[in-house]
């Protein structure tokens, strides 16, 4: 319900002898009529102006004049307020109508018959008659939306939720035994959900998650059931051992159904009858980020010696590196924050390293001793040189080339110890490091992380500053990884530095050096068993929030649900895992959130580094998803389709490029790395 504005522009309903007054002091443009005016009736109606209406100011803001005749509306409303549309089984049910109702100063409620202006601003989950104010779903989402109807300066609102509803039962149950799941309310005593984990934020965009559990009977039949404020599922049937549960695709996909539908937590529960009783493991809360996962993940396949990439959303990886001549391994890769170029090293042993264009042809190869490499945003510059070591006679030292000019190359000395995995920041203006004091590139257990300024247009190092010292139990510090802000660095601490049988577990800390904390959520503590909660390593963050979160790809030797169970140190899988990471986290707070692993890699080989980049940039004219696809930084809606536009716009919407908080269209939303995203809180 809308109250009048502090200055009334509201619908004056008058009496022929306040008309003819009017006439009196030259408003010749008032026709007065014979009767009084009702609601609706607005032909004939006068401004709120002058002494008429007011205190003499003529600002209309004083008291009606004392007319025993005169209305005016002072209230307007939406019939019904609230209402829920509901699209079950994919059958679209008739428009909704709703009535607008104007109450006068009277108290006297009418519908309102004049032409007033109906907007809708969730056409994709709904379409609206403006003639009549009436709502048809389109069935492709459910959401929130808000219905206005606005009329002679005043505005009213309706809450409109569309709800998809869906029950799945691919083999006919027994009316019986759903009438049992459907009121179970019994703990389970054997069943046992091993993934997704509880409190787990997922992005859209992804293939569904593999439900797993143990503890149950190749005859039981089961329910699952899946809510949202705007999407329900029900599913119905057996599972046998070891019990996997996929989202149904057919006729939709359901998980991409669900995800687009829904913003925030939703409700997952798991029944199951064994022929007598049915039982329940109790609710747990998953969590959608309204956005997808930006960009691209590069990781390395141990097992065939290759750099593969795989794009959110897709079913499998791409082989995508051409191999020159020669060359057996290409491995230890970096990827420019922009997508343009990525940085391997080659032929394994002393690796030299190498630079590749994204659609995996050859663009440089040095013979230089490098191992790690960290390449700048742009992908102009290649930090390398980490195989040098003392036992070599050789002198501690990063070197910094323009890729392509070998010969011209800026070298960072370290006063003691060896430089090691270095990352650069999003701005191109820091670099995080390790420094080793003992062992070999691939093999030490001791060191600490620093940062150090760096400057290509010079180029020059500068500052160098230890932020983070080792400590006995976890002596190996390294693998940085810098926030899209760059106010944050993730890092790995561990007992060595080979991942292989390391007991590692990922941490973050102040760019600074100030309020380390471990991401326990992340790492697994509280969720998984010991010791697999210290098998986490090689953090790297995605280069820009998304749906109000950081998040960040890591490699994991933990157990996959009931699909990857080997935990032998010495053959367990690698596997790449996610995390959400909240953005505004209290000092002290673990920020992290329970992980997903990726969808789409590949089972049966060992996948290590890793590392998230942006795809190469979209020129205009081109779709996009989002601002940060474009070169420009705006994804523009035009004609109903979202293309890359360089008009920037009065604000930046979501995931659009912006410098400072007060670009962002979204009050609520922050300028965090470059684009504007609303902060989960």
């Amino acid at each position: 319900m809308t109250s009048l504005p502090s200055t009334p522009r509201a619908l004056l309903i008058t009496i022929p002898a306040l008309a003819l007054a009017f006439l009196a002091c030259g408003g010749d443009d008032v026709r007065p009529t014979d009767t009084e005016m009702g609601v609706g009736e607005t032909s004939g109606e006068l401004e709120t102006s002058g002494s008429s209406t007011g205190d003499g100011d003529g600002d209309g803001d004083g008291p009606l004049l004392d007319l025993p005749d005169q209305t005016m509306i002072v209230d307007l409303k939406i019939d019904p307020p609230n209402a829920v549309i509901e699209i079950v089984d994919g059958v679209i049910p008739t428009q909704l109508d709703f009535a607008a109702l104007a109450t006068n100063n009277q108290g006297a409620e009418n519908p309102v018959d004049a032409s007033g202006v109906w907007t809708f601003d969730r056409q994709d989950i709904a379409l609206l008659d403006p003639a009549i104010g009436g709502l048809t779903a389109t069935g492709l989402l459910g959401g929130l939306g808000t219905l206005k109807f606005s009329y002679q300066g005043l505005e009213a609102e309706a809450a409109i939720t569309v709800k998809l509803k869906y029950t799945f039962e691919p083999e006919p149950v027994d009316p019986a035994a759903k009438g049992a799941l459907d009121n179970a309310n019994q703990v389970d005593p054997a069943a046992t959900i091993l993934y997704p984990y509880d409190f787990t934020v997922f992005p859209r965009g992804l293939a569904g998650p593999t439900m797993q559990w143990n503890g149950g009977n190749d005859a039981d039949i089961y329910k699952v059931h899946v809510q949202s404020p705007t999407f329900e599922l029900d599913w119905y049937g057996a599972v046998p051992n070891p019990s996997r549960w996929n989202f149904p695709v057919i006729p939709d996909d359901i998980w991409l159904k669900l995800t687009d539908s829904s913003a925030g937590d939703l409700t997952v529960e798991l029944r199951r009858y064994d022929g007598l009783t049915a039982y329940t493991t109790g609710t747990r809360f998953w969590s959608i980020a309204p956005a997808n996962l930006a960009g691209t993940i590069y990781y390395w396949a141990v097992n065939q010696g290759d750099v593969l990439r795989i794009q959110p959303g897709a079913s499998a990886p791409e082989q995508f590196i051409q191999k020159p001549p020669g060359v057996t391994c290409v491995a230890c890769h970096s990827v420019s924050r922009d997508g343009s170029t990525i940085v391997a090293s080659q032929h394994g042993g002393y690796s030299p390293w190498a630079t590749f264009n994204p659609d995996g042809s050859a663009i440089f190869a040095s013979d230089s001793a490098s191992g790690f490499q960290a390449i700048s945003p742009d992908g102009q510059w290649v930090l390398w040189g980490q195989s040098n070591d003392a036992f070599l006679g050789q002198p501690s030292y990063m070197v910094l080339s323009q890729q392509g000019a070998i010969d011209q190359a800026t070298q960072m000395f370290q006063a003691s110890g060896w430089p090691v995995h270095p990352a650069w920041s999003n701005d191109g203006t820091r670099v995080a490091y390790g420094v080793r004091s003992d062992g070999n590139w691939l093999d030490f257990n001791n060191s600490t992380l620093w940062t150090v300024d760096v400057d290509t247009n010079v180029p020059a190092f500068s500052n160098p500053a230890q932020i983070v010292g080792n400590d006995p139990e976890r002596p190996t510090v390294s693998y940085p990884t810098w926030s899209p802000d760059d106010e944050w660095i993730a890092f790995g601490r561990a007992t060595q530095a080979r991942t292989r049988g390391a007991a590692g577990e990922i941490w973050m800390v102040r760019d600074d050096g100030t309020e380390p904390v471990r991401l326990d959520l992340g790492n697994g503590f509280g969720h998984i068993p010991d010791p697999q909660p210290s098998q986490n390593y090689e953090p790297t963050f995605v280069p820009v929030a998304s749906g109000g979160y950081f998040w960040m790809v890591f490699v994991s030797e933990r157990q996959y649900g009931n699909t990857l169970t080997n935990q032998a140190v010495d053959s367990r899988t690698k596997q790449l895992w996610v995390t959400a990471i909240d953005i505004n986290a209290a000092p002290g707070a673990d920020p992290s959130h329970p992980a997903f692993w990726l969808p789409g890699q590949e089972l049966n080989n060992n996948n290590m580094r890793g590392y998230a980049a942006l795809n190469e940039c979209k020129e205009i004219g081109d779709s996009c998803e989002a601002g940060y696809d474009c070169c420009s930084g705006f994804c523009i809606e035009v004609n109903g389709e979202f293309v890359c536009d360089d008009d920037p716009p009065m604000c930046s919407p979501n995931n659009s490029a912006c410098l400072v908080d007060e670009d962002c269209c979204d009050p609520d939303a922050t300028c965090v790395g470059g684009f504007c995203t609303t902060v989960i809180k």
